[in-house]
C-alpha cells in the first residue's frame, strides 16, 4: 500500500509539474503586443517606492505608457528589447530604463521579474 501511495505521488508530481512549467513560461514580445498593449495592467508592488500602492499601468501601441495610482500619474516610455519589456519616465534618459520579462500566470493574471503580480484591470477586490 505505501508503494503504491508513492507511486501515485511520483505520477501527479509527473502530471502536475509540465502544466506548472508551461504556465510560467515568460511571454514573447508578440505576445505582450497582442495580449497586454492598451490594457490596464494593475498590481500591487510589495517593494520599492510605490510599495503597497494600488497601480495601473497601460502600455499604448505608440511606445508612450501610463502609469495611475496611489495619487499619481506619470507618463514614460516602453519598448522592446533583447524580448524583455523596458520602461521610463518620458523625461528620462535611456539609460534610465528597467526591463522587465512577464509571465502569464492564469487567463487574467500575470506576473513580471521584480516579482510584482498584475490582473487585466480593473482587478476584483481581493477578498479576506
Amino acid at each position: 500500500m505505501k508503494i503504491a501511495l508513492s507511486r501515485l505521488a511520483l505520477i501527479l508530481a509527473t502530471l502536475v509539474t509540465p502544466a506548472a512549467s508551461a504556465s510560467a513560461q515568460t511571454m514573447t514580445v508578440d505576445e505582450f503586443r497582442r495580449e497586454l498593449v492598451g490594457i490596464p495592467l494593475c498590481g500591487t508592488p510589495d517593494a520599492g517606492p510605490l510599495a503597497g500602492k494600488s497601480l495601473c499601468t497601460v502600455h499604448l501601441p505608440d511606445g508612450t505608457a501610463i502609469l495611475a495610482g496611489g495619487g499619481l500619474v506619470v507618463h514614460g516610455l516602453w519598448e522592446a528589447d533583447n524580448g524583455r519589456i523596458c520602461r521610463r519616465n518620458a523625461q528620462d534618459p535611456v539609460d534610465r530604463r528597467r526591463c522587465v520579462d512577464y509571465v502569464r500566470v492564469d487567463r487574467s493574471h500575470y506576473r513580471n521579474s521584480d516579482g510584482v503580480q498584475f490582473c487585466l484591470g480593473p482587478c476584483a477586490a481581493e477578498q479576506p
